[in-house]
C-alpha cells in the first residue's frame, strides 16, 4: 500500500487527504492547529461557490465540478453545507470579465443570465443599479458553510482510515512517506520561501444586521468594485467584504480584530450597494488572510529537489469553491495519472489571470 503524508487540513489538504484515502492510500494528515481553525483561509463562517472566471476554462470546469462534490458531501453526511441561493455579478460594463463568464458558460451548458439593471432589481431587498451595465446572475451557485465542510471532507477521510495526527511539522523533519503533499496555505511560503512566491494578506469580512427579508438572497460579486458578500444566512447577517488588498501579515500572531478603516469601507460600500442597509449595525466580523500568487493561478508543483514532495498552495483567495475537485486533481497529480497544468508550476510568474475580483490591483 502506497504511504502520503498531507501537511495541513485547510480545504485543500483535506480534500487531497480524503481523495487518496479513497484511493486506497495510508494516509496521515498532520494539522498543527484543528481541521476548520479560524487562523486559515479555509476556517471562515462561508465561502462563495461560482463558476464565472472570466474566458479560463479550467477553473470553470473545476468549480461546477466541485459543486457536484459538495452537494454529494452533504448528501452523504446529512449536514447542510451549501446554500442553494445564486450569485449576482455586478457589471460596470458589458463587455468585461461578466460577458467573458457568460460566454463560456454558455458554451459549456452551465445555467447563467445576463439581466438588465431594472430586472436585477428584484433580486435583493434593495438594490442600487444606476451605475451598472446589468447583472450576471448564476442560478446554479452557491454559498458554503465553509469550516463545517473542512471539517466534513476531514471526517470522511479519517473514516476511511486516514490518521489525524497534531503536528508541527517541517522539512527538515519530513515524514518518510511515498509522498508529501505539503498543502499548508498561509504557511507554505514560510516553509519553502526558495520555491514559492506567495505573499500573505490580511482580509477583513463584516456581516450585517438585516431583517428577515434579506434572509436566502444571493452572494454577490463587484469584479471592478472589489467586493463580495451574501444575504443573511444562518443568523449570520448580510456578508460584505472587500477585496483590496492588505497589510502582511502572520497568521500564526497576528489579532483579529477588524479594522476601523476596512469597517467604514464596508459600511459605505453596503450603504451605496444596498440602500437599505444603510445605517445597519455591525453584528459580527472575521479578519482572515490570502495566500496570494502574483498571477492568482494556484500552485501544484513537485519540489524542485524531492520528487516525491508535492507543494500545493496559492488559494489567492478564490480556491475553497473547488474543494473536492481540486483533491481529485491534486490526487491525480501524485499518482501520475495526469501532469499539473503549467500554470500551476514553481518559479516565476507574470500577469494577471484575473481570477479574483480587480480589489487586489
Amino acid at each position: 500500500m502506497s504511504t502520503a503524508t498531507v501537511v495541513g487540513a485547510g480545504v485543500s489538504g483535506a480534500a487531497i487527504a480524503r481523495a487518496l484515502t479513497l484511493r486506497g492510500w495510508d494516509v496521515t494528515i498532520s494539522e498543527q492547529y484543528a481541521p476548520g481553525t479560524v487562523r486559515s483561509a479555509s476556517g471562515g463562517d462561508t465561502r462563495l461557490l461560482r463558476m464565472s472566471h472570466g474566458p479560463v476554462e479550467w477553473y470553470t470546469r473545476s468549480a461546477w465540478a466541485a459543486r457536484s462534490g459538495w452537494i454529494d458531501l452533504q448528501e452523504r453526511t446529512g449536514t447542510r453545507i451549501w446554500e442553494p441561493v445564486g450569485l449576482a455579478w455586478f457589471a460596470h460594463g458589458s463587455d468585461g470579465f461578466e460577458r467573458q463568464s457568460q460566454e463560456l458558460l454558455e458554451s459549456l451548458g452551465i445555467p447563467v443570465e445576463w439581466l438588465s439593471p431594472d430586472d436585477a432589481r428584484g433580486l435583493f431587498p434593495s438594490l442600487r443599479t444606476d451605475d451598472l451595465a446589468g447583472v450576471l446572475f448564476e442560478p446554479a451557485a452557491g454559498v458554503l458553510h465553509a469550516r463545517r465542510a473542512t471539517q466534513l471532507l476531514v471526517d470522511e477521510a479519517v473514516a476511511g482510515g486516514a490518521r489525524l495526527t497534531p503536528a508541527h511539522v517541517q522539512p527538515v523533519d519530513a515524514p518518510h512517506t511515498d509522498a508529501v503533499v505539503w498543502a499548508c496555505g498561509a504557511w507554505l511560503p514560510g516553509l519553502f520561501p526558495q520555491e514559492v512566491e506567495i505573499r500573505i494578506s490580511r482580509r477583513d469580512v463584516f456581516f450585517f444586521g438585516a431583517d428577515a427579508s434579506w434572509g436566502g438572497k444571493p452572494g454577490f460579486c463587484d469584479y471592478e468594485g472589489g467586493f463580495y458578500g451574501h444575504g443573511e444566512l444562518a443568523g449570520l447577517g448580510v456578508k460584505v467584504a472587500s477585496d483590496a488588498d492588505g497589510a502582511e501579515i502572520d497568521p500564526d500572531t497576528v489579532e483579529r480584530l477588524p479594522d476601523a478603516q476596512r469597517e467604514g469601507d464596508a459600511r459605505s460600500y453596503a450603504a451605496h450597494r444596498f440602500p437599505s442597509l444603510a445605517g445597519a449595525p455591525v453584528i459580527g466580523s472575521r479578519v482572515c488572510q490570502y495566500d496570494l500568487t502574483t498571477d492568482t493561478h494556484l500552485v501544484v508543483d513537485r519540489h524542485p529537489e524531492h520528487e516525491s514532495w508535492w507543494l500545493v498552495g496559492g488559494g489567492s483567495g478564490h480556491s475553497f469553491k473547488h474543494g473536492p475537485a481540486f483533491g481529485e486533481y491534486v490526487a491525480d497529480c501524485v499518482e501520475g495519472r495526469r501532469s499539473p497544468e503549467p500554470f500551476h508550476a514553481l518559479g516565476e510568474r507574470t500577469g494577471d489571470a484575473g481570477l479574483r475580483t480587480r480589489g487586489h490591483l
